[in-house]
Formats: C-alpha cells, sequence, structure tokens
C-alpha cells in the first residue's frame, strides 16, 4: 500500500462493522472521525489488540502513544494507563497520523478506542450468550478474570468483544468476567420484532419504555442496527425483558466515511467474519461484518485462495476504500486462521453429528452456532449413516478443530479422500523418511504417481516439498486413500503446500 503522506484510520473489526458501525458512543448513523485533534483522515481500517508498548495491532502494525492520544472505550475516553490495564484480545479502532508508513505498520496513534460487543449478564451457558447473544469461545479468545468460560454461570456480568456473523453469533477475541458488575450494560445487532413498546436482538427483548431511537430516520423499523445502552438491573433474570434502557441509536455498518476525510478515495483495512458472498470467481464480491470488498485481478491471497472463502471465514482485506461507491478495494486479502479442510467417510448418526465428531479417526472437528450446515448434518435433519462429508473450518492455537462448514459429498469413498491443515510431523526422502503429517494423519510422499507443487507452481520431486516443509506449513494432499490404524493417506494424486 502506497504511502500518502495523510492520516491513516485504522477503524472497525467487523464487530465494529456489523454490531456497532462503528459510530461509537456518539454521534450519527454514519462513521466519522472522534476526533476533536484537527487532523483530516486518509484512510479507515480495522484490528484487534495483539499487545502494547505501544499498541500492536493483528500482530505486526505497532502505533506509537504520545500525549496527545485520544483513548476511549465503548465511546468513555481513559487513560493509557487504563488501556494497558484493559489488555490484549479488544477489537479496536485506531486512527493514525501523517507519520505513518508505507506498509501501514507503523505511526503515531491519533485515536484509539477499544469496543466491546455487548455487556451484561450471561443468560445461557449451553451455548454461552451474554444478553441472548450467542458467544462461541476458541483457544484463541483471550479471557480476563477467568480460567476457562465454563467458569461462567447464568446472571455473571461479562463483557465480550468480537467478531459477529449474520445471526450476530460473535466469536469472541476477549472475554472478560466482571465481578463488580457492570453500570452500563451494551447490546448491539440486528432489530427484529418491531412494536411500539419495544423489539428483540436475537432472542432477547429490548423494552423502550420512553426512549426515543436515535437516527433511525421516519422510526424503528426490523433490519435497522443498533446499539442499545441500558443501566444495570440488578433483578434481571435471563429471559426477561430489558426494561432499563437509556439510549438505542441506529447506525449503519460498514466502515463508513469519516467526517475529516482528506477525499473520497480512502486507505482502508477490515477485518471480521465474511457474513454475505455474492462472488469468489471471477472477482470477490463479499461483504465482511458491513463492509463490502471487492477484489480485481492484481489482488494477493496469504493463507488460502479465492474458492477457499466460505461464509464464516475470518479475513483481513487491505486496500481502499470509495467513499462514493462504499466499496472497498482489496489489494490483499489474507485469512486470518489457519484453514482446514477435509473430506472422507463419516458416520452419521440419526440424531445428527452434534457439537463434535471425529473424520479421518482422529480429527476431532467442533461444531458451534456459526457452522453453517445446509445438508442438515450436524441437527439430524438431514441424510444419515456412511456418508462422505466434507468440513472446511480452522484450526486455534490449542490445534483445536473448528467447522465453518459441514457438507454431504455424496457415496463414502475411502479411495477420494482430501486432508488440509497445518503440518504436525515433517518429511526427509533422502534420509529414507518419506512420511508427513498434517493433524497427525501420516501422508506418505512416496508414492511414484504423486504430483507436488507449491503456491509458485510444480515443484519436481517429495525432496523438493519435503525441504520446504516445518511444523505448522500448511499442507494439502487430494484425491488419496484412507487407511485406519494408523491414520494415513496414500498414493495422493497431489501434494502441495499452500500459503
Amino acid at each position: 500500500m502506497s504511502r500518502s503522506g495523510k492520516p491513516v484510520w485504522i477503524v472497525c473489526t467487523a464487530a465494529l462493522l456489523a454490531l456497532a458501525g462503528c459510530g461509537g458512543g456518539g454521534g450519527g448513523s454514519s462513521v466519522a472521525g472522534i476526533g476533536g485533534t484537527g487532523v483530516r483522515v486518509a484512510g479507515v481500517g480495522t484490528g484487534t489488540t495483539t499487545g502494547f508498548g505501544s499498541i500492536i495491532i493483528n500482530d505486526i502494525r505497532e502505533f506509537a502513544i504520545n500525549g496527545q492520544t485520544r483513548i476511549l472505550k465503548d465511546g468513555v475516553e481513559i487513560t493509557e494507563a487504563a488501556l494497558l490495564q484493559e489488555g490484549r484480545g479488544h477489537v479496536t479502532h485506531v486512527e493514525i497520523g501523517e507519520d505513518v508508513s508505507a506498509d501501514f505498520t507503523s505511526g503515531t496513534a491519533v485515536t484509539i478506542r477499544i469496543d466491546n460487543s455487548v455487556k451484561g449478564p450471561v443468560t445461557s451457558t449451553a451455548p454461552l450468550a451474554v444478553l441472548g447473544q450467542t458467544i462461541v469461545a476458541t483457544g484463541d479468545t483471550v479471557l480476563a478474570n477467568l480460567n476457562s468460560v465454563s467458569d461462567l454461570v447464568v446472571g455473571d456480568e461479562t463483557e465480550v468483544s468480537g467478531f459477529p456473523d449474520a445471526s450476530n453469533v460473535i466469536q469472541a477475541t476477549r472475554i472478560q468476567h466482571k465481578a463488580g458488575g457492570i453500570p452500563v450494560w451494551k447490546l448491539t445487532g440486528t432489530v427484529s420484532n418491531v412494536s411500539a413498546g419495544g423489539f428483540n436482538i436475537g432472542s432477547q427483548n429490548v423494552q423502550l419504555n420512553g426512549v426515543v431511537p436515535r437516527d433511525c430516520g421516519a422510526g424503528l423499523a426490523n433490519g435497522n442496527f443498533v446499539e442499545v445502552k441500558a443501566d444495570r438491573d440488578p433483578a434481571f433474570v435471563a429471559g426477561n425483558p430489558l426494561a432499563t434502557v437509556t439510549d438505542v441509536e441506529c447506525q449503519v455498518p460498514g466502515i463508513g466515511t469519516p467526517a475529516n476525510a482528506t477525499g473520497t478515495v480512502l486507505e482502508s483495512e477490515v477485518e471480521g467474519l465474511v457474513t454475505v458472498i455474492t462472488s469468489t470467481l471471477p472477482v470477490v464480491d463479499i461483504v465482511i461484518g458491513g463492509q463490502r470488498v471487492q477484489s480485481t485481478a492484481s489482488t494477493t491471497f496469504e493463507g488460502g485462495a479465492a474458492q477457499d472463502i466460505v461464509s464464516g471465514s475470518k479475513l483481513e482485506a487491505e486496500g481502499t476504500l470509495n467513499t462514493s461507491t462504499g466499496i472497498l478495494t482489496a489489494e490483499k486479502i489474507k485469512f486470518r486462521e489457519t484453514r482446514v479442510r477435509v473430506e472422507a467417510p463419516v458416520n452419521i448418526p440419526a440424531s445428527g453429528l452434534g457439537s463434535a465428531f471425529t473424520i479421518m479417526d482422529i480429527v476431532a472437528v467442533n461444531t458451534t452456532s456459526l457452522t453453517e450446515d445446509n445438508d442438515g448434518l450436524i441437527n439430524g435433519s438431514g441424510i444419515t449413516g456412511n456418508r462422505q462429508v466434507e468440513v472446511r473450518g480452522y484450526v486455534d492455537s490449542n490445534g483445536t478443530v473448528f467447522a465453518t462448514e459441514v457438507r454431504d459429498r455424496g457415496t463414502a469413498d475411502l479411495t477420494r479422500v482430501r486432508l488440509r491443515g497445518p503440518a504436525s510431523d515433517t518429511c526427509a526422502p533422502l534420509s529414507g523418511d518419506h512420511e508427513l503429517a498434517v493433524l497427525s494423519v501420516i501422508i506418505d510422499t512416496s508414492d511414484p504417481g504423486t504430483l507436488f507443487s507449491n503456491e509458485a507452481g510444480p515443484l519436481p520431486d517429495s525432496t523438493a516439498l519435503c525441504n520446504l516443509i516445518s511444523i505448522g506449513t500448511p499442507v494439502q494432499a487430494e484425491k488419496g486413500t484412507f487407511s485406519s490404524t494408523p491414520a494415513r493417506i496414500d498414493n495422493a494424486e497431489q501434494i502441495e503446500i499452500e500459503d
């Protein structure tokens, strides 16, 4: 991304885009700079706080904090010391000044804003929900004042920052238990069941009690996206209406245009879950949170390809935002999680696959409220018995596999299996070791009919392939034969290293 010599605004991860429209605690339905610093904005983007010393976003973007940097949490100004005390994992909005680097990785923060998606009492533990909004935690979720999410009980007051899907199921980046309670509760999402006295967000009913929604045009309507604030209610019980509302603000999902933008084309970045897929080939046209993103012929992909994008994929798109069209044109699209893809026989019981099942004997797959199940394999409404099942998903930092999509691929066939994931063991043919492993499934590289490749193209032999593989390298074996004890794939048509 070329340097403009002008300030850059890194804004709104998907949790903000879809949940809060990046409006913060304040002003209109469109996105606007929260500054007051007089600095004009030349770019918009996204990130999750992964470190401090300055503030580090998505591990690679480090921005200095000085005496003029404004810092806010959920719209309320806080000190730098309070920001450091908050810790990692928040969905974070940052405005960057004129010293922004050409590669968008350094500069001085003009404004930092950390935001939670929902704040209030736990209303369910199976699945975990806060104010009726389902929360999905993985090994990458930062836990504060908690050893495990299983420690939470109904009624515990909790702050959750994260990325929502189209149904407002939130993949949590951070969960904090607030033992002393939360003075102001917060709820964000799409409105349904609007009546004269209230509405729903997900399963949570909200009572207006005389509060007039703001910035809602002709009035609050089904499909509006809102941020709700409410006073803490010690008498609140899961299933009851939220009746202590103090403010309801309609907001527009997406990055939007800062009030102090320098022009109609802004350097931009957005991170979050894919909620809409219009096309992936030949042009990617998707929505990440509320932001429409398109690719061009020169867009580069990291960690996967355009055809690997599915609903619920966590992506980071970097490029330019045209404020006239509202489209972010991506120079780079990066998969934020290590992808997993498995296709092999699975015996589906009459009750369905449920919250967890095993494929290829040893690959344990977790399904969540975020998992797409168009064929009814998880809940038992679809076909049962021995079927070829495809799992697309990701593996967290603990090595746990989470499915974003589970599909029926027809009659079970052990001779046409596929496995994609991080290497768990390496190979060295010159030393007589022809076997590598992916997710602990052995893959034989010695079959004379196997083709080898990496993202740059064909490789001459298995030695060239194995020289490029280390623990964690993403590897895919296609159209091989699976056998058990131990779990292994032989005679793969192709083995490739993917980036």
